[in-house]
C-alpha cells in the first residue's frame, strides 16, 4: 500500500471543474450503501475516469476504484494512480499472461487488505467504458471476486456486493450534466456460502445476473427504438426530479427509469406529440413543469460580479481551448471527459495561483483580503450556473406570457408521460 498524498491533493484541485461541468448529483438507494461493513460496488461504466470521480470525490465514502491494468505499467504511474486509490485489474489484452496473472494475484491480495480494514471497492461490471446510453454484456470479475474474498476469510468476511447504477445526462463535448446514482439491494455473500463451496461458477453466474438486473432497472437506456424519444424522457425525468438549492440530493428521485426504457409506441407518439407542441410554442419542457431556478446562484455570482465574473470569462475561455485540444488530441471519444476534468484540474490550479499572486502584489495586506479568493472562486462557479440556466429563463417569459388554454394543454400532454413513468 502507497501514501494517498495524490487523493487529497486531486479531490480539493477537482472541486473546481466538477463544481463548474455538474450541475446536480442526486444518489438513491442510499441505505443499501453499507457502512462498517466491506462493500463491493458493482457499477455501470459509461464515462471512463470519470465515472471513479463521482464515487471517490463525491459519495463522501473511502472507495478505491479497480481499473485497467495497461495503465499501471510505467513505474511513476504506477505510483501515482495507486496514490489516488486506483487499483490495476488486468484484462487478457492489458498484458500478457504471466504479467496479467502476477498482477492480478497482487491486486487481489491488496482488496482482501482493503475489504479487511471495511472499505469499499469499485468495480466496473461492464468491463469497459463507452459514452453512450447503452449497457455493454457484463463481465464475471465481480462474482469472482466476491467468491475469493469469501474463502480467502474462510467464509467469515462480511463482505457485501452492491450493484448500483450511474446515469448522465450527456457525455463530452456537451459541458453541463446531471449525475444520477442508484445503490440497490445488496448481495450478502456469507449467504451463500454453500453455493460458493459446492459450485462456485454458479454463484458467479448469479451475482452477474442479480448485477444485469439492477442496471435493467436503473440505468437509462436510449440506445435503439425510440432514442430520441428516450432522450427527451431523460431530460425530463431530470427536470421532474430538480431542486434549486442542493447540490447533492439523497433518495428523492421520483420517476421509474425501467419504465422509460420500455418504452413502447404508444408512449412514444406521446413524447413526439409533446416535443412537437413544445417547438410550436417556443418553450422547454423546464418551463412546462415549473423547474426551479437557482436563486440563491444567481445572487452570489451578482453580488461578487466585480470579482467573480472576470475569472467566469477567463475561465469559459480555458474550458473552450481546453474542447478544443481534447478534440484534435483525443481521437478516442472514450477520454474526452475525463481527459477535460483532467486539463480543467491544472487550469483550476493555475487560476488559484494566478489570484493568489494578483492578491499579493495589488491589494491591501490584510488578512481578510485572501478570503477573496475562494469567494470570487466560488462565484464564479455561480456564473456558470447561471449561464447553464438562461435558455430556460428566456423561455420561461415566453410560457408566462401563453394564455391558460395553451399552458393547460402542454401541462396535460406532460402529465400523461409522467403517469405512465410512475
Amino acid at each position: 500500500m502507497v501514501n494517498e498524498w495524490a487523493f487529497h491533493i486531486i479531490r480539493n484541485v477537482l472541486r473546481l471543474p466538477v463544481g463548474a461541468m455538474i450541475r446536480k448529483v442526486h444518489f438513491d438507494g442510499t441505505e443499501h450503501f453499507k457502512e462498517g461493513v466491506p462493500v463491493l460496488i458493482a457499477s455501470t461504466h459509461p464515462n471512463s475516469f470519470f465515472d471513479g470521480v463521482v464515487f471517490e470525490h463525491m459519495s463522501r465514502r473511502r472507495v478505491y476504484t479497480l481499473a485497467r491494468g495497461d495503465a499501471f505499467a510505467k513505474p511513476f504511474a504506477n505510483y501515482m494512480l495507486r496514490s489516488m486509490r486506483i487499483l490495476p485489474i488486468f484484462r487478457a489484452r492489458d498484458a500478457d499472461p504471466k504479467t496479467a496473472r502476477s498482477g492480478n494475484a497482487r491486486t487481489m491480495d491488496e482488496l482482501f487488505e482493503r475489504f479487511k480494514l471495511k472499505h469499499g471497492i469499485l468495480i466496473f461490471t461492464e468491463g469497459v467504458a463507452y459514452p453512450e446510453k447503452s449497457l455493454l454484456p457484463l463481465k464475471n470479475g465481480t462474482g469472482s471476486i466476491a467468491a475469493e474474498m469469501a474463502k480467502r476469510s474462510n467464509h467469515e468476511m462480511d463482505l457485501y456486493v452492491v450493484p448500483t447504477a450511474l446515469n448522465y445526462t450527456s457525455f463530452w463535448p456537451n459541458m453541463f450534466k446531471t449525475i444520477h446514482v442508484t445503490y440497490h439491494k445488496p448481495i450478502r455473500v456469507k449467504d451463500y456460502r454453500e453455493m460458493i463451496e459446492n459450485n462456485e461458477r454458479d454463484f458467479i453466474k448469479m451475482v452477474t445476473a442479480k448485477v444485469q438486473d439492477a442496471f435493467d432497472e436503473s440505468f437509462v437506456v436510449t440506445k435503439g427504438e425510440f432514442t430520441e424519444e428516450k432522450e427527451f424522457v431523460h431530460d425530463l425525468m431530470v427536470n421532474e426530479n430538480y431542486e434549486s438549492i442542493p447540490f447533492k440530493i439523497n433518495n428523492r428521485w421520483k420517476l421509474s427509469i425501467a419504465k422509460a426504457n420500455a418504452m413502447n409506441s404508444d408512449l412514444a407518439e406521446k413524447v413526439r406529440k409533446y416535443m412537437s407542441s413544445l417547438n410550436q410554442a417556443k418553450v422547454l419542457d423546464s418551463n412546462v413543469g415549473n423547474r426551479g431556478f437557482d436563486y440563491l446562484s444567481a445572487l452570489i455570482a451578482l453580488i461578487t460580479f466585480g470579482i467573480s465574473f472576470p475569472i467566469f470569462l477567463v475561465w469559459s475561455l480555458l474550458f473552450k481551448l481546453n474542447d478544443r485540444f481534447v478534440k484534435r488530441k483525443f481521437k478516442n471519444i472514450v477520454f474526452r471527459d475525463a481527459v477535460k476534468v483532467g486539463i480543467g484540474s491544472g487550469h483550476a490550479t493555475l487560476l488559484i495561483l494566478g489570484l493568489v499572486i494578483l492578491t499579493a502584489v495589488f491589494l491591501p495586506h490584510h488578512w481578510w483580503v485572501w478570503t477573496l479568493i475562494p469567494v470570487a472562486l466560488y462565484g464564479a462557479i455561480c456564473w456558470f450556473r447561471v449561464v447553464e440556466a438562461l435558455p430556460h429563463l428566456w423561455k420561461e417569459l415566453k410560457w408566462r406570457g401563453m394564455d391558460d388554454k395553451e399552458q393547460d394543454s402542454l401541462r396535460s400532454m406532460r402529465q400523461e408521460i409522467v403517469s405512465a413513468l410512475q
